[in-house]
């Protein structure tokens, strides 16, 4: 398998020991979004009043689909992205939002889909490259490579 390649939805989150420690307010994370990239829509998902939709398209032509939602735990969902493709939103979130960037818990889809339950640490220092090497080693233990 080609990790290079491979798409899956990746869950972002709080850790248990601080569900609310992103202090995630779906409006101002909205806001956020839109001050940070050049195109962004985000609106409150119908029946869901903890849950923000949002799409994002980054400077390079990256699209991120998914929601916020900090109903019982600040998480974000985004759908169907590669390892090199999320780690600049992750590292954004981290360095830009999140108050302290030792909070950013993750998993995804494929680990999901395995029953795999761990919950996966994005590094608290380091660029775009350390996380990007996270989730490949994340994706890696989760389908092989």
């Amino acid at each position: 398998m080609n990790l290079d390649e491979y798409t899956t939805s990746f869950l972002l989150y709080a850790p248990a020991k601080d569900p609310h420690g992103w202090q995630l307010d779906l409006n101002t994370f909205g806001e956020r979004l839109r001050n940070a990239f050049p195109d962004v829509g985000y609106q409150p998902e119908e029946g869901h009043p903890a849950r923000l939709g949002i799409w994002v398209l980054t400077a390079d032509g990256i699209e991120f689909d998914g929601f916020a939602d900090n109903e019982t735990r600040d998480t974000i969902a985004l759908r169907g992205n590669t390892a090199a493709e999320i780690a600049p939103f992750i590292a954004w979130l981290r360095d830009a939002y999140v108050p302290s960037p030792d909070l950013i818990r993750f998993t995804s889809e494929a680990a999901f889909a395995r029953g795999i339950e761990t919950d996966w640490r994005v590094p608290a220092t380091g660029g775009v490259e350390r996380i990007e090497e996270e989730l490949r080693q994340h994706l890696l233990v989760v389908v092989g490579g």
